[in-house]
């Protein structure tokens, strides 16, 4: 169908129009009921409407995005309505002018409704699919649909869709990942792949809830009562209340299904205002002063107490009774909706108190609680205390003989010093996790230690503030400056970059000794330079170094002013103005300038002769630093906007200890000369470096390299091969580079390789078969990358293969050579129509992802021989209509997920093989009209998801019933019992979905 380019927002294919033209025709009764509801039916009631025809056309169509299946009704529309404006039928229009006008009421109430709850797909389909019910009713009426005419002008029809069109490219923009419809991430625990653990062996998986049940079962039960509920949880620093914070909000999203706004108290109140109201339901909009945002924030609470929407937020660390009347609205008891909390965890009752003086005017269905956590339980604390000591899990503690006699002496000796602070308990514990720090001695003399240290101190928080830095006084020289410098300076930075800085023996002995901890944070959620320096922009979330707010505090003390952090100040810091009798400039060994407007020194910058760490991102240098900084190991220079000035104020390549270096500007100088013994170098978004340059080439010792968004780079020159060091090399979001060259075969070290995000790469060169210590390679959204050499057979010691999203239309044959394989993804590989029986080989593959491979129609025989296998996924593979037997042969398989396999009829009794199955997903898959019992005898089996099987009998087998009755496995059947983990954006940390 020819259309008018000035109309159609969106491309569609011929057979996608007749695909879409025939549901819609069979439709035609559901469509016809559907206008009839709308005209005359309560607003309320169109939410079930939708509903059933959602899951009706995505059934009947196959789409397996939302927005894929949004858009394309979007180009059906704009098609159809142009051929029929083309008609000649103009006369048409004003009949319908009154009818559209109603549409458009309809729809902006219908999208106020949900995009309060943060609904956003049933938003995205749902304004499509009612526009194209009335299209589709007027066609059938009137034969003569005008509203995208020419002579239409300002039609309300044609703006809405145009709207909609631009919202979904906006959502879909910000949700990074591939489907809506994509529902694996649920509310239980998805299986850990092995060799994967937390930070601390694991040890937090177990140990965070010790001694918290009864207090969460009591706010709990609390935030239930009707009207509007404040919880204070207070306290001393150390006691756990973030811990049950997290703990509550988990289960009061568990149990009704809604989710909490949260936010952690930071430095910037305009970014916490931004996010929470984002996640409101608000939108996502720039904040410039905490007046404005109090204002939004005021402005989206009425709005959702008018429209009967409930508000719940969670609020961790308020630390200062200042910072309530600056992140509140002032009339917040006026405005919280009906049935709305608020859960706040903070240090002293005053900052409570002050909460609920904003509060109280919800009187008189107010209920407030201020909760003062206490310290744990001496039985609580001694399991909790020998858990860290002998690194092992508390719930196993009591299956291993001895245990507790082995350290009881160890426990009775210092839980008293620790006062239940579990905290300070994981600490001091985990010091004596390591054999050699276990004699008597050794901890008699720490305790006397810390008892004399804590009679000097008058509060109790000084007295463990003395107590904790016994132990940091017992790191060695190098974790202790590690530690310092995380504190002052990488403190919510990517973890992998913080590793690359201070030493991976630095941080994991850190992290042993319960110093620091990762935590999984949304990638928009950092601030300040720890979002220039993210090690990758692709993940959702990332590991962020952290530590406790006691702990930080030891460190700020430590270091004594000799490391200056400053972030958006109008001048540079005091300290650096200071240069006498003990306060030497000379005596700084760290500085963090970000968006400074004064600019520093060049002869301030001379006398910092100790400094190892120099970040300046946004802040100029007035003058040169000739005298090179002798102690520099780490730099940072960096510009958010391109500027004139982006000369870097000394000449490196006189700096004798510097290792690693991250440069982030549009533009560098290409006659800089880098140090000769230089280990680590990023570029970000360098855009005038068309080739490598011979700066580079020329470090020969490099051990890693990054260049991420370079997009005029398009060849690493024959000289590349040069490198034969370096060991992780990294080529993210270049979009210029087409091939790598042949040179890069002579990298006889590496071990990683990241090519994800460089869509125009055609090809790899044979001469990669040569890297044979290559471990893991990234080639995630290649698009243009249609095949592998067969080559990549000889990468022997590969373990990583990430083909997500890109153009790979069949695999080799020697994908089988790769015994080392573990992790293989082809999620996303739309081209991808089989796979090679070769990969029956791969014996030691751990982890298999298909999902979203559109064209796969059949799977091998010889994938039964995959006897490692523990993962499988292929949910959305919406050709495959049928599983090999085989499948049911892989005995060490633990999750297998088959969401969206809209031709999968059913199922074989050989799936009762599975004896390890934990995690069985089958959601949405619509044809499956029968399930064997045998999966009711499946021994490891946790997790059942039946969401959207509507070919199932409402009766399910007996035996899963009684699956379900004993809760010994999660059966999630009900459209509102799921959730989705969300991408970067914090106020889509997660999402409840009801279809």
């Amino acid at each position: 169908m020819e259309t008018d380019p000035e109309y159609v927002s969106v491309s569609i294919t011929a057979d996608e129009l007749r695909q879409i033209d025939q549901v819609l025709r069979t439709s035609a009764a559901r469509l016809e009921d559907l206008y009839r509801k709308v005209s005359d039916a309560a607003f309320k009631d169109l939410g079930a409407v939708f509903e059933t025809l959602h899951w009706d056309i995505l059934k009947e169509t196959g789409y397996m995005s939302w927005f894929g299946l949004a858009f394309t009704l979007a180009g059906y529309l704009s098609s159809y309505c142009q051929g029929e404006a083309r008609s000649g039928a103009r006369d048409k229009w004003l009949s319908f002018k009154a009818q559209t006008d109603f549409i458009a009421e309809q729809l902006d109430e219908l999208k106020l409704c949900l995009e309060v709850d943060n609904d956003i797909y049933k938003l995205a389909a749902g304004t499509l699919l009612y526009c194209c019910a009335v299209i589709r009713h007027m066609k059938s009426k009137n034969r003569g649909c005008l509203c995208f005419g020419s002579q239409s002008a300002g039609s309300p029809v044609k703006e809405q869709i145009e709207n909609s069109i631009a919202e979904l490219k906006a959502l879909q923009d910000n949700l990074t990942f591939a489907t809506l419809a994509a529902v694996g991430n649920r509310v239980s625990q998805p299986i850990s792949p092995p060799g994967t653990t937390n930070r601390r062996s694991g040890l937090e998986l177990y140990t965070v809830s010790v001694g918290l049940e009864q207090h969460v079962s009591t706010i709990v039960e609390f935030v239930k009562k009707n009207g509007v509920c404040l919880v204070g949880i207070h306290g001393q620093a150390g006691l756990g209340k973030t811990t049950l914070l997290n703990e509550v909000v988990a289960k009061v999203e568990r149990i009704e299904k809604r989710l909490f706004a949260s936010i952690e108290v930071g430095e910037d109140l305009r970014q916490m205002q931004s996010s929470l109201l984002e996640q409101l339901g608000g939108g996502k909009k720039e904040i410039t002063s905490v007046a404005q945002g109090r204002s939004a924030l005021l402005y989206q609470l009425r709005k959702l107490k008018q429209n009967n929407k409930v508000a719940r937020i969670a609020i961790d660390n308020l630390y200062d009774v200042r910072l309530v009347g600056e992140l509140f609205p002032h009339s917040l008891g006026k405005v919280l909706p009906a049935n709305s909390c608020v859960i706040i965890t903070c240090p002293s009752l005053a900052i409570l108190s002050r909460v609920d003086q904003l509060c109280r005017p919800a009187m008189p269905n107010y209920h407030y609680l201020p909760y003062k956590l206490p310290c744990l339980a001496p039985q609580q604390a001694k399991a909790l205390f020998i858990s860290h000591a002998a690194s092992e899990p508390v719930n196993t503690l009591y299956s291993i003989n001895g245990i507790f006699s082995k350290y009881g002496d160890l426990a009775n000796h210092f839980l008293p010093l620790c006062e239940g602070l579990p905290m300070a308990i994981k600490v001091i514990g985990s010091y004596f996790s390591n054999p050699a720090n276990r004699n008597e001695e050794n901890w008699t003399a720490i305790g006397k230690r810390m008892k004399q240290v804590a009679e000097e101190m008058d509060t109790s928080e000084d007295q463990m503030f003395a107590k904790l830095l016994v132990i940091y006084e017992k790191l060695g020289p190098a974790q202790k400056e590690a530690f310092l410098d995380i504190a002052a300076f990488l403190r919510g930075w990517d973890w992998r970059t913080v590793e690359r800085i201070v030493g991976k023996p630095q941080l994991d002995t850190l992290v042993d000794q319960a110093l620091i901890n990762a935590k999984l944070k949304d990638a928009e959620s950092t601030s300040g330079i720890a979002q220039y320096t993210r090690y990758s922009e692709r993940p959702w979330k990332s590991e962020m170094v952290m530590m406790h707010e006691l702990l930080y505090a030891i460190a700020c003390r430590r270091a004594q002013g000799n490391r200056v952090c400053s972030e958006d100040q109008t001048h540079l810091p005091e300290r650096l103005k200071m240069d006498g009798p003990g306060m030497e400039l000379k005596n700084i060994q760290g500085l963090s300038l970000i968006s400074c407007k004064e600019p520093l020194q060049g002869t301030m910058l001379e006398k910092m002769q100790g400094a190892r760490v120099l970040i300046l991102h946004d802040t100029g240098v007035k003058g040169y630093c000739n005298k090179p900084l002798s102690q520099l190991q780490f730099f940072y220079w960096g510009r958010s906007k391109v500027a004139p000035d982006v000369r870097i104020p000394f000449q490196m390549e006189r700096l004798r200890k510097l290792e690693m270096v991250i440069l982030r500007a549009a533009e560098i100088d290409l006659t800089i000369k880098f140090p000769a013994q230089l280990k680590d170098l990023t570029l970000i978004g360098c855009n005038n470096m068309d080739e490598l340059h011979e700066c580079i080439l020329q470090l020969v010792g490099l051990l890693e390299l990054h260049l991420n968004g370079c997009n005029r780079l398009h060849d690493l020159t024959h000289a590349f091969g040069k490198l034969k060091q370096l060991r992780r090399f990294r080529l993210e979001n270049c979009l210029s580079i087409r091939q790598l060259h042949k040179s890069i075969g002579q990298l006889a070290s590496l071990r990683e390789m990241d090519l994800s995000g460089c869509t125009n790469i055609t090809t790899l060169p044979a001469e990669i078969g040569n890297i044979v210590t290559l471990q893991k390679l990234n080639l995630m959204l290649c698009k243009c990358l249609l095949r592998l050499p067969a080559e990549i057979g000889s990468l022997r010691s590969l373990t990583h293969l990430n083909l997500g999203q890109s153009g790979i239309r069949m695999l080799p044959q020697e994908i089988g050579k790769l015994l080392a394989l573990e992790e293989l993804s082809l999620s996303g590989c739309e081209l991808l129509e089989k796979l090679p029986k070769e990969i029956g080989m791969l014996s030691g593959l751990l982890r298999l992802n298909l999902s979203s491979c559109t064209d796969l129609k059949e799977l091998p025989r010889e994938i039964g021989a995959l006897g490692s296998l523990q993962k499988l996924s292929l949910n959305s593979c919406t050709s495959l209509s049928r599983l090999p037997i085989e499948i049911f042969d892989l005995l060490s398989l633990q999750s297998l997920d088959l969401d969206y396999m809209k031709l999968l009829a059913h199922l074989p009794a050989e799936i009762g093989n599975l004896r390890m199955l934990q995690r069985l997903s089958l959601n949405c898959c619509t044809r499956l009209n029968r399930l064997p019992p045998e999966i009711g005898s499946l021994p490891a089996l946790q997790v059942l998801n039946l969401v959207g099987c509507t070919g199932l009998k409402l009766e399910l087998p007996a035996e899963i019933q009684k699956l379900a009755k004993d809760n010994a496995v999660y059966v999630h059947r009900e459209d509102d019992s799921l959730t989705l983990e969300g991408p970067k954006n914090p106020s889509f940390k997660l999402y409840s979905m009801t279809y």
